[in-house]
Formats: structure tokens, sequence, C-alpha cells
């Protein structure tokens, strides 16, 4: 099923993520069929647009430390079925990776739907309102959220149309969404899904994760599990029914070529805390021993300033074969921040793509 997708503006600390540089919105579309489609309309996702002013840091508290991950969440409120499904989906994705669980927040969940309902209220697929449009309730993600009562501090906004569960594994499959949603440190989900369509918007997706400016624990953020060791890859090991393409997304993050010829990527996350590098990372047919031609997407060498400085991805330049094992090996090191502390992180895995 064909899924249009737009991803939002990445809110960090500006002292952090300072290497950052200007924040842009990013749209992207991914068809897990193989069918590709137009970003979404109404000039939204198309150029950068003004950044939303830096979130604000949490409370003080006794802690600083993040909490543990959270491997179970209370069930979701006042969803429709779609809603549940992608917030389903999404946590199953998490789970899977080694990360933690993303909870439901209802003043969040108020101001991702308000947001769908513009969406189409407008025929605008677009993260931003303009003040004074039918449904306005605020510019961009963050004060739309604060809006309704909630603080957030760091995270981002993704979107996308099409049905719920294949619209979340459509913005994972891209770089730059995954960076958001496969993220260690967010606590908290907002859905929203409206059924509703114009000329060009068709039941908009929304999904806001970040964490509670306002609570001095849970705005710390959440660590990954134990059991991978500080680092997330995807697709996880042993996973089949991999798309063999990255799909349409815009900034296209290896400009020098048709955005629609390159493959999934291959990545590693690590927390935000640590800056990640890489000396080898490297796709190999695992049938043919042949090499697949890859671009690093870096924090460093992203030709749109978008990544974190805790994530690395391997572009394929050139669609997966069908029914195909590959294998992944990544070998680099982490810089601690502030302390500068090195760890080295090594990681090798597998998958297998779908058929077609």
């Amino acid at each position: 099923m064909d899924s249009f997708a737009e991803l939002g503006p990445l809110v960090r600390d500006a002292a952090r993520w300072r290497s950052l540089g200007a924040l842009f919105s990013l749209a992207a579309a991914s068809a897990l069929t193989g069918a590709l489609v137009a970003c979404g309309g109404g000039g939204g996702g198309d150029a950068p647009a003004p950044p939303p002013p830096p979130a604000p840091a949490p409370a003080p508290g006794p802690s600083s430390t993040p909490i543990a991950a959270q491997l179970t969440v209370p069930t979701p409120v006042g969803y429709d079925a779609d809603r549940l499904a992608a917030f389903n989906r999404l946590n199953e994705i998490r789970l899977s990776a080694g990360l933690g669980m993303l909870a439901q927040n209802t003043m969040m969940d108020q101001a991702a739907q308000a947001h769908a309902e513009w969406t189409v209220a407008n025929d605008s697929f677009s993260h931003f309102e303009v003040a004074g449009t039918p449904g306005f309730t605020g510019e961009n993600w963050p004060r739309r959220d604060e809006a309704f009562g909630y603080v957030p501090v760091e995270g981002g906004e993704v979107m996308a149309q099409g049905p719920a569960f294949e619209a979340v594994d459509s913005l994972v499959n891209a770089a730059y969404h995954r960076a958001i949603l496969l993220a260690f440190e967010p606590v908290d989900v907002g859905v929203g899904w409206s059924d509703g369509n114009a000329a060009d918007v068709l039941a908009p997706l929304v999904i806001d994760v970040t964490k509670p400016g306002l609570d001095p624990t849970r705005g710390l953020g959440q660590s990954a599990q134990a059991s991978i060791h500080g680092a997330a890859v995807w697709p996880i090991d042993g996973a089949r029914g991999v798309p063999l393409r990255l799909g349409l997304e815009t900034p296209n993050p290896v400009p020098t070529q048709d955005v629609l010829t390159l493959g999934t990527p291959a990545s590693v996350t690590v927390d935000e805390s640590r800056t990640l590098s890489a000396t080898q990372f490297t796709v190999t047919n695992s049938a043919t021993g042949a090499v697949v031609a890859t671009q690093l997407l870096t924090n460093r060498n992203d030709p749109n300033f978008a990544v974190p400085e805790s994530f690395i991805a391997a572009i394929p330049l050139a669609p997966l074969s069908p029914n195909t094992t590959y294998q992944v090996v990544f070998a680099g090191s982490t810089v601690q921040f502030p302390s500068g502390t090195v760890e080295s992180v090594n990681r090798s895995w597998s998958f297998t793509t779908d058929a077609q």
C-alpha cells in the first residue's frame, strides 16, 4: 500500500546539538509495494521553514541519568483502530530494535489529532500551520503540544498518508524518519489520524515523539535495553521481508543521484550523549560475496544537516535484490559527551529482502 510521509524538524538542546546547524523540515514518501508516489501537497515539505524556538530543558531534579527502558506502557485509551495500529506498530518496532516503548500522552494526542484535521481542512500536508486558518492550534509541533498543556524537550514529528500500520513501516524505512523514531531517549508519543481527505491530503497520520520538559525524572529520557549493549541496528538481525528500496525522501539524502534508485539503508544508533563514527560499514550479498555500493549518511557529511551525531546509515546506491540475504558489518567508536570517553562499537548482522 502506498503511503505519503513527511518529517518535521528535530528539536535538540541548542548547546548539545549546535553542530546540526539549521533545522530543516523534511518530507518523504515510501512505498513498500514498489510503487512510488510524490511528496505531500501544499508546499509544506519541500523547502526549509523557520525553526521553532528551542524547547525548554528538563526541570532540575535529584536524578541525572535516563530511566530504564520502558518495556511496558499503559494500554492506550480513546484511540480508533488506525491510531491504535500506529501506536502498537511503532512500539513493536522499537522493542524489536532493543529500545524502550513510548507511552501514550493524551495532551500530545490532542495536538497531533488537531494537526491531522488541520491538514485536511486546509488541504496542506505540512508540519507548519498558518495563524488564522481553520483549525489552527500552533505554527509547529512543539507549539501545538504546548497549546494542549504538554511542554516537550527534544524530539520530532513525522507524518504519513495511508493505512496507519503500513505508514509506520514506510517511515522507519526512510533514513531521516528512522533517526527520530529509533532515537533512544523519547518517552512519550502522541498519535493523530483522520479519515478525511482533500485534493492533496488523504487519511493523514501524525506522530509526535518527545520527552516531558516539566518532569525531572522522565524528562531525562530513557536508555535502551541492556541486551543491545548500547547500539541499535536496523533492519534488525534476522529480519525478513525487508523492502528493496528506501523510497521517495525529500530532501534526498544522496543528492548526486535519483532518490528512487536508492536501496533500504542499514543503520546504527547510539544514545544522544555520544558521537558515533565508523571505520567500516559494509553491506555484502551473502550468496555472492559482492559488496554493495553505499553512501554513508552521518552528521558530518549529511547534505541536509538533519541527522544527529548519534546516528549513521549506509544507503545502498541501487535497490537491493529480491529474496536475498545481506550481511552487514559495522566497526567504529563513540565519544561520550562531555567526558570524552571513547568506546568501540562493533556489530555484524544479516537481513533478508522481500520478494519484490
